[in-house]
């Protein structure tokens, strides 16, 4: 059966009875023409237009290489159905442009349901040729046919990706040898390996070597560091990034193969498989519009550029033709999904007109303006997507406008136009570091707690309190006629506060007669000049300096606080990251606060000392002043460390990575990127191993704060108590043993093996928290890191559990945090904050812990207690919710570490699965589904976010 099929670009009219003819004005297409001409001539290179907040960052480089690129080092990250789905198009997208020719380049687009998928691909305008060949059509058919048959969990003998990736390569062969001559170009026998001039490279340039062949090298040889540290140290860093962008060309057929063979076990729409292929449109003539001079003033020889390029015919590029045909057949159709690959990055018109249609989504824009560009003249569409064509070409119209009359327009370098590594991610995306193993979006943090926020006060609202509820909304009522208790201040904190309440001295907090008050900030008292003087590095960050506060500030504030300064410009300026050993810093630290503290050095000589860079000088001399033994120890040390100043680098802690990598993994671990090292809790223990041993520990947003248990410690002591055990424990124990012990729980065990049980004896939960936290933990932990955090959403169960979905605004959120705030700063027990919650009774808890709070009583409600739910309070990686009826069949399957199961009744399934689309629509992300056949033949359906 054939499935791919040849069509014309534009259908003669749509599915639909309501259909719309849309047609580009005459007059309104040839201005735009003509203004992209004007701004082509004058400066082609444009801003980039940004998609998203990450996307700015990708493709920093700069290159004299039109084409696209896959990063050959860190490959896409597939992040449920809509990543892989966006993963497959762009690789489609690159693999069907197998020659370096402007008509190749390509677009592609899904049209999905759950029983089938259309492809849909699109190329450049041509000049009279066939868009597609006899050779596209086989391999597509071939393709088709694979993904139908892993979809449907055919059987293959032998698996089918070798077979596809010599396909792919063989269909791509053109592409390979050209990647394969320009790296032989570039790296010009600088690095006397046989991988290049008279080795596998000319040998397949020169058809000696069968390009299969080849390209199961060049992945073989991908992975080898041995050859990536050989062009490290012969090749310039221009070249070398030039050398594997190459290699990453040539990667792109074998990679892409098991990326299609994913997509299609991940996704059941590819049981059926059509591919549709359009036919390009030819370029065409358009009138010229009269340029107005006043506003477009034109030198003899711009002129002459200008005049050349637009009477040029006008191309339709690839996603344009693509797009058209999808309005048209479609229109704004919910089985279309919005994205659309691209085998190289969009021009800046393609991608401005995408923008301000506002449906589909690309990986990147290259900023380049081009004056050969246009759009279909007519489409077949329903009044909807027409009314948004029109506000589209008229608002690119106005757009060009201000591109074309921009004055001060300076040069700017030419912008890849290669996509680097992964399509454009959503906003709900989430970030893997090495640290972290999610990092949440803020802007998706945001969206959750107003989410949540919202849900609740409906269900309120509506009467829907469920009875186990009933008692506390009766005892808030009962007290809602109360009257509102006084906040406590706690002293002076900010104007508002002083404003309220003068009575206490700032700095020691004596009541007394103020024998200087700050006029400058309004009415903060001191009883005596001399407090005044004492409480000056706090002070004046809340008064008017007439100066902005600087590095300086911030250090001499860390030094009275004796915490370590966080600020990059601080550790920057006074040299603390010269040195990668945490001890060392904190050494430097001390030395610091000695100064500061203890021999009242002034900030303005520190301040000079940066300015001039005569830090170590100037430190060196202080020391030798005092005469303190320790002084003159750390005088000696920093005498001693050539090349330490302000804003001096020394080895970046990748240096201290490496030696580790080598130390305590495999040699073929070695060969692996950390943030790709599995399992995850090996990863955790390397990372932390590495951190120990060099003087640092898990800051508050790494994933070992919590796995490690330092979330319990209730001070710093009791932290520092917990870092010198764990260091000691380290030294002693071998890393397999360690990691191994994360996984199966058993750190507590660990440390009275090698005898440091008495050691943690006296740390207040630590015990009873490392028993449960590889599978779940609870979410006081997350609300303690909340307040420990300069973030403004805190996560999902915190904003359930302790009472912040009950806030209006941000004030009341901040008046909340800063209560939970003071318990944890008083060193309270985070689990009886815990027992209260799940209880229901957190408001006079606190109150009876803290006394009269700053909040009205309703503002710590939340749902508990509930019956019948283990999970009540807690935090785990992953929660399946199932119908009563389908639990069997749930529990049949696998399931990792960290994932819990909630059964729920079958009644509520139809509700619950309503819920979940409801919130998805509303943070903008989508339903991911899995499907499970059961022994009855019964299928289960898995949604998630």
């Amino acid at each position: 059966m054939a499935r791919v099929s040849l069509i014309p670009a534009l259908l003669v009219s749509p599915n639909s009875s309501d259909a719309f003819e849309w047609s580009f004005p005459p007059n309104l297409e040839s201005e735009i023409t003509t203004l992209a001409a004007w701004c082509q001539v004058k400066q082609k290179q444009r801003a980039p237009l940004s998609f998203s907040i990450e996307d700015s960052k990708d493709d920093l480089e700069e290159s004299t290489d039109d084409e696209e690129c896959t990063n050959l080092l860190i490959p896409p990250s597939l992040d449920g159905d809509t990543r892989i789905k966006k993963d497959f198009l762009d690789r489609l997208a690159e693999l069907l442009c197998y020659r370096k020719d402007p008509s190749l380049i390509t677009s592609t687009a899904f049209i999905y349901s759950e029983m089938e998928v259309t492809i849909v691909a699109a190329r450049n305008s041509t000049s009279g040729g066939k868009a597609w060949s006899d050779e596209d059509i086989k391999m597509l058919e071939y393709l088709a046919e694979v993904l139908e048959r892993v979809s449907a969990d055919d059987t293959f003998e032998p698996h089918p990706l070798p077979a596809l990736q010599s396909t792919l390569v063989e269909y791509y062969s053109q592409r390979i040898r050209h990647h394969a001559q320009n790296a032989m170009s570039i790296e010009k026998g600088n690095t006397g390996l046989n991988f290049f001039k008279d080795g596998v490279c000319n040998d397949v340039v020169s058809g000696n070597l069968a390009v299969y062949d080849f390209a199961r090298g060049v992945e073989a040889i991908s992975y080898s560091t041995d050859f990536y540290t050989e062009l490290k140290v012969n090749l310039t860093p221009e070249n070398l990034g030039r050398v594997v962008e190459e290699l990453a060309h040539i990667r792109r057929p074998m990679q892409g193969a098991g990326a299609f063979l994913h997509v299609a076990q991940q996704c059941p729409g590819f049981r059926n498989v059509k591919i549709v292929l359009l036919n390009s449109l030819p370029a065409r003539k358009v009138k010229i519009w009269p340029l107005p001079k006043e506003e477009f003033p034109v030198t003899p020889r711009l002129e002459r550029k200008f005049r050349n390029e637009v009477k040029k015919r006008k191309n339709l590029h690839a996603e344009m033709v693509l797009m058209a045909y999808l309005l048209g057949s479609r229109g704004l159709c919910s089985e279309v999904f919005p994205y659309l690959g691209v085998s190289k990055k969009t021009c800046l018109l393609c991608g401005y007109l995408l923008r301000e249609i506002g449906f589909f989504e690309t990986r990147g824009n290259h900023g380049k303006c081009y004056s050969q560009w246009t759009f279909p003249r007519t489409l077949r569409t329903n009044p909807e997507v027409a009314e948004r064509l029109r506000r589209a070409v008229q608002r690119l119209r106005d757009i060009l406008w201000d591109e074309g009359i921009k004055c001060d327009v300076s040069h700017r370098g030419a912008e890849k136009e290669s996509v680097m590594a992964v399509p454009v991610p959503t906003s709900d995306r989430r970030k893997t570091t090495l640290f972290n193993s999610i990092v949440e979006d803020p802007r998706f943090l945001a969206r959750e707690t107003e989410w949540l926020a919202m849900s609740y006060k409906r269900d309120r609202e509506a009467n829907m309190t469920p009875s186990y509820d009933k008692h506390i909304v009766e005892s808030s009522h009962a007290r809602n006629g109360a009257s509102v208790p006084e906040v406590n201040t706690g002293g002076l904190k900010g104007k508002k506060a002083d404003a309220v309440s003068p009575t206490v001295c700032a700095f020691c907090k004596a009541t007394c007669e103020f024998a200087h008050i700050c006029k400058k900030y309004g009415v903060a008292a001191y009883c005596t000049p001399d407090c005044y003087r004492s409480d000056w590095h706090r002070h004046k960050f809340s008064c008017s300096l007439g100066r902005p506060t600087d590095a300086t500030d911030y250090l001499v504030l860390a030094c009275h606080a004796n915490k370590f300064p966080l600020e990059d410009d601080v550790a920057n300026r006074y040299g603390f990251m010269y040195f990668a050993s945490g001890h060392d810093r904190w050494r430097l630290f001390k030395l610091y606060r000695r100064l500061v503290v203890d021999w009242r050095i002034n900030e303005d000589e520190l301040r000079s000392a940066v300015e001039r860079n005569k830090l170590q000088e100037m430190l060196t001399f202080r020391c030798l002043q005092t005469g303190d033994p320790g002084m003159l120890r750390d005088m000696q040390w920093l005498k001693s460390e050539e090349g330490f100043g302000t804003n001096s680098k020394g080895p970046e802690l990748a240096v201290i990575f490496e030696a580790a990598q080598r130390e305590l993994l495999s040699p073929d671990e070695n060969e692996v990127p950390i943030v790709e090292l599995q399992p995850l809790e090996k990863r955790k223990a390397f990372v932390f191993y590495v951190q120990i041993r060099n003087g640092f520990k898990p800051d508050v947003d790494e994933d070992n704060w919590i796995s490690l248990g330092f979330c319990t410690a209730a001070d710093p002591q009791s932290e520092q108590r917990l870092v010198s055990v764990y260091g000691w424990l380290v030294e002693r124990c071998p890393f397999d043993e360690f990691w191994n012990a994360m996984v199966e729980s058993r750190m507590v065990e660990l440390f009275r093996k090698y005898g440091l049980a008495d050691r943690i004896l006296h740390l207040r939960n630590f015990k009873n928290f490392m028993a449960i936290v590889k599978k779940r933990h609870q979410s006081v932990w997350e609300l303690k890191r909340f307040t420990l955090m300069n973030v403004a959403d805190p996560f999902r169960a915190v904003v359930v559990d302790y009472g912040f979905m009950n806030c209006k605004d941000a004030r009341q959120r901040m008046q909340l945090r800063a209560i939970y705030q003071e318990y944890f700063e008083r060193g309270e027990d985070e689990m009886r904050l815990h027992e209260a919650c799940i209880a229901g009774k957190l408001g006079s808890f606190l109150e009876s812990v803290l006394g009269s709070l700053a909040v009205r009583p309703d503002l710590l409600r939340n749902s508990y207690p509930l019956e019948n739910c283990p999970l009540m309070g807690m935090v785990t990686d992953s929660v399946i919710v199932c119908p009563k009826s389908v639990l069997d069949q749930v529990n049949a399957f696998e399931r990792g570490d960290g994932e819990e199961t909630m059964v729920i009744p079958d009644a509520e399934d139809e509700a619950m699965i309503r819920c979940i689309y409801d919130r998805a629509a509303f943070l903008g992300t989508e339903v991911r589904k899995r499907y499970y056949s059961g022994s009855d033949g019964k299928v289960v359906t898995q949604l998630a976010w």
